[in-house]
């Protein structure tokens, strides 16, 4: 699934490409996504222009004009890929946004877990109502991630990926973080110190800011709209990485399963 990086990435070139186009039509193969497509979503969004795209966690958010938010998520293996002329159509094209220069962007779904859906702006509030803070804003430091944590009786790493904490950390990038902060992912969430959630804090930062400067993470779905594959999976210490030795110690790999999710470690490195 793509995560914080991977969404940011598509995010940004999207913005950069199709901002402020007009949408000539929305064409869809498959109503039939992890939620069903608005039926009427072709009259709704042609002839409006993109006005903003940006990301909240694992979503993308198109506005359209002033009134119209579509909200997208990849699912497991969901794509958008930009064309820039009309481009034959593939197996699993579930949606094509095509504007008027000729130039679209296709929704490419072979697991169909991904989701559009068009709503209005008090929707789209609503919508994000219960997530939590995003990871890459000036506020989220030691401090901020200590008052969040310090009652919580779960594995670190799990809290890290609980999105009504923190949005977007998802496993590859939990792991790497941990690591980076030589952190243990079987320690409980409240007994990190201060040092800790402050050095945690700023690696989970690094690792994403990271990971978006390399394209994301391209491990088997993912790709940038342009087609090209992110190149941080290079830069894994933990993640994947089991019975491989350590890139810092030479300590061999240790992979656990935490809430039915893998979980990579360093013994002697995390503590």
């Amino acid at each position: 699934m793509p995560e914080l990086p991977e969404v940011e990435v598509i995010s940004n070139f999207l913005s950069d490409k199709v901002k402020n186009k007009q949408i000539s039509s929305v064409i869809v193969n498959n109503w039939y996504l992890r939620v069903p497509i608005t039926r009427n979503i072709d009259d709704m969004l042609k002839g409006k222009v993109i006005s903003n795209i940006k990301r909240r966690g694992k979503y993308i958010i198109w506005n359209i004009d002033i009134s119209i938010a579509v909200i997208i998520h990849l699912g497991m293996s969901g794509k958008l890929i930009y064309a820039e002329h009309n481009q034959a159509q593939n197996k699993h094209d579930h949606v094509v946004f095509s504007f008027y220069d000729n130039t679209s962007i296709i929704f490419n779904d072979p697991r169909r877990f991904g989701s559009i859906i068009v709503s209005n702006k008090e929707q789209e509030m609503n919508f994000f109502n219960d997530f939590g803070i995003e990871p890459l804003t000036d506020e989220f430091d030691g401090d901020y991630l200590q008052e969040l944590l310090k009652n919580k009786k779960v594995n670190i790493k799990s809290a890290l990926m609980d999105n009504k904490l923190i949005v977007g950390v998802g496993n590859i990038y939990a792991s790497e973080s941990l690591f980076r902060a030589c952190i243990s992912p079987l320690r409980l969430a409240k007994d990190l110190t201060y040092r800790e959630y402050t050095k945690l804090a700023a690696e989970i930062k690094n690792t994403l800011s990271d990971a978006i400067t390399a394209g994301g993470s391209t491990l088997k779905d993912y790709a940038q709209p342009s087609g090209s594959a992110g190149y941080f999976q290079n830069n894994f210490y933990v993640y994947g990485k089991v019975q491989k030795p350590c890139k810092i110690c030479n300590n061999i790999i240790t992979l656990i399963r935490q809430n039915g999710r893998s979980t990579y470690f360093c013994n002697a490195c995390q503590n």
